[in-house]
């Protein structure tokens, strides 16, 4: 069989496993076994590889025990994960991966590949994370499949010499945000509030606006509705903003985008909470230049008049899990709680931690990595009450994932082919056929 035939026959072969295991009911697992002698082998990438590194020089005696495969997110896990099914082993101990991915795992058409960590991680423990943080890893089964390490909050970050400038008050309701985009659009043509591009629009814009875009009802059935009002009244301000000429169209990581900000024609940016550290520092400011220091502020996002709380999305943030085929449960256990939960660990970490007191260590040297932000209010403090506000429907995502059904629509909008209540009902196609392909019922209307 050719190279070409061999694929495709994966992808048939997964696509109806997929479909018999999201109707069928979830079983019992059993505990893993825990020799003490067995080796694990963890798949990670490189920036988790120094977390299980950290592990292994504070537990030297286990330093045998420990194989570090280096994996990039995405790599293939779920063909790679059937294969190994089939041939009776070779699968890793570890793994970190995007928490959608064991949600498909934990299926028949999986053998349900990740055990449930609840026997090995303390409930005070989990106490300790920010709310909904582990939302994806609570199987429908009520067995925790994963445990995050990191999260993601969407955050308004905004231009405070330039509001102050103009005499703007910062939005606090989306209502308001529209106002000002008109005001702005009026006294200050070219400046920008805000990017509209392919790049996960549905957590950006949509899922904090409580859209119920793929909200899990059951094991096998999700809410699939971009026709709702609460959907459609995002995509109208959308439509209403961007026909203003107050929304960039370059990209979220494009070097044009970058320019406007460090010409200082941009009031108005929504992004995840690693922004700052990845992004604005190195692509959109120079953080040595003086001029630059102390001038992007952090807010919390805008809500809808009848929301009463402020809430937001995640906007990526990465898991651990366990195969429940490790001969060692008890040695992984213990490694993942230590990367997920050690203070030092996470404070050193790329992106805002889950766990509580590593985040507020990793937040007390937030200004410190980062100068270009302001210290009033403080940013650390207005991120982690937005990680405290992340919906629980708005932290869980897949299987299937919603992205590749709005990637492609937003890039033509982007390019001014569409309006984005012009495509609504054909995404919504697009959702229920991910949801259907995938084996999964698409309900659309509220149950």
């Amino acid at each position: 069989m050719s190279k070409k035939k061999l694929a495709r026959f994966i992808a048939l072969l997964l696509l109806l496993l997929l479909s018999l295991g999201a109707v069928l009911p979830i079983a019992a697992q059993d505990v893993p076994q825990s020799d003490p002698t067995a080796p694990i082998r963890v798949w990670v990438d490189a920036e988790r590889a120094r977390q299980v590194q950290a592990f292994i020089d504070a537990n030297p005696d286990k330093a045998s025990l420990i194989e570090i495969i280096n994996e990039p997110l995405g790599a293939n896990v779920q063909q790679r994960m059937l294969l190994y099914n089939n041939i009776g082993g070779n699968w890793p101990d570890v793994i970190f991966e995007d928490p959608s991915t064991w949600r498909t795992l934990n299926t028949p058409a999986f053998d349900f590949f990740p055990a449930d960590l609840r026997p090995y991680i303390p409930q005070e423990v989990l106490d300790q994370f920010y709310p909904t943080a582990n939302d994806p890893c609570i199987a429908p089964d009520g067995s925790l499949i994963c445990i995050r390490n990191d999260i993601a909050p969407e955050v308004m970050f905004y231009n405070v010499p330039a509001m102050a400038e103009f005499g703007y008050e910062l939005p606090t309701t989306w209502e308001a945000y529209v106002a000002l985009a008109q005001q702005v659009a009026e006294e200050h043509p070219g400046y920008t509030m805000g990017q509209l591009d392919g790049w996960e629009p549905q957590l950006l814009w949509y899922y904090h606006s409580e859209c119920p875009i793929m909200q899990p009802l059951s094991a096998s059935s999700f809410l699939v509705n971009f026709l709702h009002p609460k959907c459609q009244r995002m995509s109208e301000i959308l439509d209403t903003v961007n026909a203003l000429g107050v929304l960039d169209h370059q990209g979220t990581f494009s070097a044009g985008y970058g320019q406007i900000w460090e010409a200082g024609n941009w009031l108005i940016h929504f992004g995840p909470s690693w922004l700052p550290d990845f992004v604005i520092k190195g692509l959109y400011l120079n953080a040595d230049d003086p001029e630059n220091q102390g001038t992007v502020g952090v807010a919390l996002l805008p809500n809808w008049a009848d929301q009463a709380t402020r809430t937001t999305s995640n906007v990526g943030g990465g898991s651990y899990a366990m195969s429940r085929h490790t001969l060692n449960a008890d040695l992984a256990a213990e490694l993942i709680l230590f990367v997920s939960t050690n203070p030092d660990v996470g404070a050193a970490q790329a992106a805002t931690p889950a766990y509580m007191p590593s985040a507020a260590l990793w937040g007390a040297s937030l200004l410190t990595r980062v100068p270009l932000l302001a210290s009033d209010p403080d940013p650390w403090t207005v991120i982690s009450e937005a990680a405290s506000g992340v919906l629980a429907d708005g932290a869980v995502e897949g299987p299937p994932r919603s992205s590749p059904v709005f990637s492609p629509f937003f890039t033509d909008i982007a390019a001014g082919n569409r309006t984005v209540v012009s495509i609504s009902e054909e995404l919504q196609a697009g959702l229920v056929e991910a949801v259907t392909t995938a084996g999964f019922e698409a309900v659309t209307d509220e149950p």
